[in-house]
């Protein structure tokens, strides 16, 4: 794949960028101001101007993007933060450590500037600014915080991501709880201006614009929205300092910044011109539209999250990103002809990162597989294979696999069907050899589909079901029409009516595999026909799900699983996913207590680490993706506990105004 550059010389810029730092030092002397005094007076100038070069980069003109900030990304923190941000998205999504390394460089470039032009007060090493201590900065010292604690997290992560330590994750997660101090500061501040205006009082005073409150809600947002994914046993050692999520608050300072809740109060109205305002929409049209079709979430809104899309493909009609959204919005409806368009019409809006194009092709590679197109599935992962770095394990097995299907469904047995099977085993034993790691921890997908590929040689070059075990695990089998998932039903019929008489020592997992997936699938046809496709649609349906044949399908699978468990020899995960699918099923039932004893079941497993299902060496260790189980888990109760109480109202100007109270 080709490495991130900017459509200049390096040469070019770096002349470029020596210009630029004369011409700010000899504005400095010729004016006899310091560089915090020129910050100051074009603060606001430098802000509309990255603006504009985002506006620029969300309909797709990247090029046109980069003009703007490079011209200025040494004279001014908000140039140089946008810029780093940029080399920062395409470097996690290249995965080159070159592309790294640059993004990390523009990072610390940004941190320094922003450091440089904070309030050099001795307060600030022994305890947090006060109330007064803010009021009494420059607008430009209130922005040099906010930059400051931005940049360093991107940094962190950046750092996490190059190094690939657990030494160096542990330093740096300590540095994000430093810079977590620095919002909470910055919130205080916030709530209290808001507070004085909603009484009626005079706050210009104060300098609260709306390009403090978008940064420092979306700051404060992203830290409760992540912390809240998480189950507390995982987090012990954040709450000893004070790290804790508040998913409620989160979303409603995203609401409220974008002005999408529908109290907004004309303060809160001002602030949606912010500069960071578009990235608390994008949390949630990523949460509305991609991540509550992932698992069960809280706080869901579908109906917002296309509002907002709308908004943004009207403004940005060319976005690839938006395009995208639009494409995965078709999806999670089933409705995967204009998924495919969309997708299609994003891979098109931009040529210059071809990272930005590899997320559709995964994409229309997924719906490929769903479509039982192996043809159109092994093209795009050809290409993710060769010119991606995000996860050469992952394509390599997906690309192996296509090529399985392709030889299995396409060509009759001779030549041609033995060089694909051919390819796809040679794909297969490469996998293994592919996993990284991050933070010192292997990447859950990818050790999944390094056993998926060790299986496939054990067994003689055979898998059973990979396409609809792959998008189990991705989470993709929630995009499937009903036509399909009558189809596949079938294949899974017959395959265990074959099964019945088995001797393969690995029959029980596959037998197993085989009534999981037929679970699932027969729980998704009851979210067709009875919950409208939509779980966060279904309330009160629970009389309907009760005469279903599918009920009755779904529960002789889920105990076929148990019943077969103390014997498979290598996926023990089916097991542990069974009772999380028990428990999706009571969901939607509306008989949340014996979810939750489910739910709290497979977190207390890996809590106290106790796992003894099945045989084999392996079967009281750790089983493939346990970390997208306790997540999913975690998301389900949740939910749960707010359908549970559904009717009570906790409203979220509630949770502020506790907070104003502190």
């Amino acid at each position: 794949m080709a490495s991130f550059a900017v459509r200049q010389d390096t040469a070019e810029v770096d002349a470029l960028d020596e210009k630029a730092s004369e011409s700010f030092q000899s504005a400095c002397s010729s004016s006899g101001q310091s560089g915090s005094a020129i910050a100051h007076d074009t603060l606001y100038e430098d802000i509309q101007d990255v603006r504009s070069a985002l506006d620029l980069f969300l309909n797709s003109q990247i090029a046109e993007c980069l003009d703007i900030l490079v011209a200025k990304k040494n004279l001014s923190m908000y140039h140089c933060m946008a810029y780093a941000c940029l080399l920062a998205g395409t470097s996690v999504l290249s995965f080159e450590r070159e592309d790294i390394a640059k993004a990390i460089d523009a990072a610390k470039k940004a941190n320094s500037i922003s450091s440089k032009l904070r309030l050099n007060s001795w307060k600030r090493a022994i305890g947090p600014y006060s109330i007064k201590d803010i009021k009494n900065m420059t607008p430009v010292q209130r922005h040099a915080e906010l930059v400051y604690a931005e940049t360093g997290l991107l940094k962190a992560g950046l750092q996490i991501l190059y190094d690939q330590s657990i030494l160096l994750a542990v330093k740096e997660v300590v540095k994000t709880c430093f810079t977590h101090g620095i919002y909470t500061q910055l919130e205080n501040y916030m709530l209290y201006v808001q507070k004085l205006a909603a009484a009626g009082e005079n706050t210009s005073e104060y300098g609260l614009d709306g390009h403090l409150v978008s940064g420092i809600s979306f700051g404060v947002s992203a830290f409760n929205l992540i912390l809240s994914a998480v189950p507390d046993y995982v987090l012990k050692l954040s709450h000893l300092v004070g790290l804790r999520g508040d998913r409620t608050l989160g979303m409603w300072y995203c609401r409220t910044v974008g002005g999408w809740d529908a109290l907004k109060s004309e303060n809160q109205a001002s602030a949606t011109e912010g500069l960071r305002r578009d990235l608390t929409d994008f949390v949630l049209m990523g949460y509305n539209i991609v991540l509550s079709k992932f698992t069960y979430l809280s706080h869901v809104d579908e109906a917002l999250g296309g509002v907002i899309l709308n908004h943004y493909l009207d403004k940005f009609p060319n976005g690839m990103i938006f395009l995208a959204l639009r494409g995965r919005q078709y999806a999670s409806c089933q409705n995967l002809d204009k998924a495919k368009e969309y997708y299609s019409k994003a891979a098109d809006a931009q040529r210059l990162w071809p990272q930005l194009q590899h997320i559709c092709y995964w994409e229309i590679a997924t719906v490929a597989l769903i479509e039982h197109d192996w043809r159109k599935a092994n093209e795009m992962l050809r290409i993710l294979m060769n010119e991606s770095h995000w996860s050469k394990c992952t394509y390599n097995y997906l690309y192996g696999l296509t090529t399985y299907m392709m030889a299995l469904d396409l060509y009759p047995p001779g030549e041609q069907r033995d060089e694909l099977l051919n390819a796809a085993t040679h794909s297969m034993k490469a996998v293994p050899h592919l996993k990284q790691r991050i933070a010192g921890k292997s990447v859950f997908i990818e050790k999944f589909v390094a056993r998926k590929a060790r299986k496939f040689c054990l067994q003689g070059n055979r898998l059973l079901f990979p396409d609809l075990e792959i998008l189990f695990a991705i989470g993709a089998l929630e995009l499937m029409p009903t036509k399909w998932i009558v189809a596949n039903m079938k294949r899974i019929h017959a395959t265990l009516d074959r099964l019945a008489t088995s001797r393969s020592i690995y029959a029980h997992d596959d037998i197993a595999l085989s009534h999981l997936l037929r679970a699932t699938l027969c729980r998704l046809l009851l979210e067709h026909d009875v919950l409208g496709g939509s779980v966060y649609k279904g309330a009160g349906m629970a009389p309907s799900v009760e005469h279903h044949p599918c009920k009755r399908m779904h529960a002789e699978s889920i105990q076929e699983v148990y019943k077969h468990a103390p014997s498979i020899q290598l996926d023990h995960w089916l097991f542990y996913f069974a009772k999380l699918e028990e428990a999706q099923l009571h969901i939607i039932e509306e008989q949340y207590a014996k979810a939750k004893v489910l739910l709290d079941d497979l977190l207390s497993y890996s809590e106290k680490r106790q796992f003894n299902v099945g045989k084999g060496e392996r079967a009281k260790s750790k089983y493939s993706l346990e970390s997208i189980l306790v997540l999913k888990c975690h998301a389900c109760l949740g939910f749960v506990a707010e359908v549970a109480t559904r009717g009570s109202t906790v409203g979220a100007f509630g949770v502020a105004s506790r907070k104003f109270q502190k």
